[in-house]
């Protein structure tokens, strides 16, 4: 695993590494390791296609889970369902570790982690981390599965899901793939 690529995402002090990709869980999984710095976390935010689970390996892991704070101490872990508003975050004064178990394996998952931090090391966000290029925005959304619960994202979520097909027949989703995911395509039948 010593040739495992690291991306890194300065706004929110995160370096992740995909050690075991879909593909090579043949679908069954996607694994992940974070160091997240103090200060660092996402956004609460829930998915429809997979579940996570959070393994914290060092350091206190601060997870938000429905409405509720969880923290993780090494070795403990904790399932998020399908549906479950959840973020992680790391409130302590020093850097923690953990993994993220992605049930069915993620491709579309995987490809958002590189696609995002790419755009971000670029200049090419919001410190908010939303890409200043629409449908890149609606391909990111798209690949990770990812929703939001609040009025601007549910009013937003049609025009999303619009701005996508938009970004597939125009080339955006390809462009985006061939700069940042190494050419990567992720086929609807892979998304889950």
């Amino acid at each position: 695993m010593d040739d495992v690529k690291t991306y890194y995402n300065p706004l929110n002090g995160e370096y992740t590494k995909i050690l075991r990709s879909s593909a090579d869980t043949l679908g069954e999984y996607s694994l992940l390791e974070v160091n997240l710095m103090p200060g660092g976390g996402n956004p609460p935010h829930y998915h429809t296609r997979f579940t996570e689970e959070f393994i914290a390996v060092k350091g206190k892991l601060g997870l938000l889970y429905n409405k509720d704070i969880v923290y993780l101490d090494p070795g403990e872990s904790r399932l998020v369902p399908i549906g479950v508003e959840h973020r992680f975050f790391n409130d302590s004064d020093e850097p923690i570790v953990f993994k993220i178990i992605l049930r069915s394996g993620q491709p579309g998952f995987e490809n958002f982690i590189k696609g995002l931090f790419g755009l971000v090391n670029d200049g090419k966000t919001t410190k908010k981390m939303i890409p200043k290029n629409p449908l890149y925005g609606a391909i990111l959304l798209y690949w990770g599965d990812t929703h939001l619960k609040n009025l601007y994202f549910y009013l937003f979520s049609p025009l999303a899901a619009l701005a996508y097909r938009i970004a597939k027949i125009s080339g955006a989703e390809r462009k985006l793939l061939d700069k940042y995911c190494l050419g990567e395509i992720v086929r609807d039948s892979q998304i889950k």
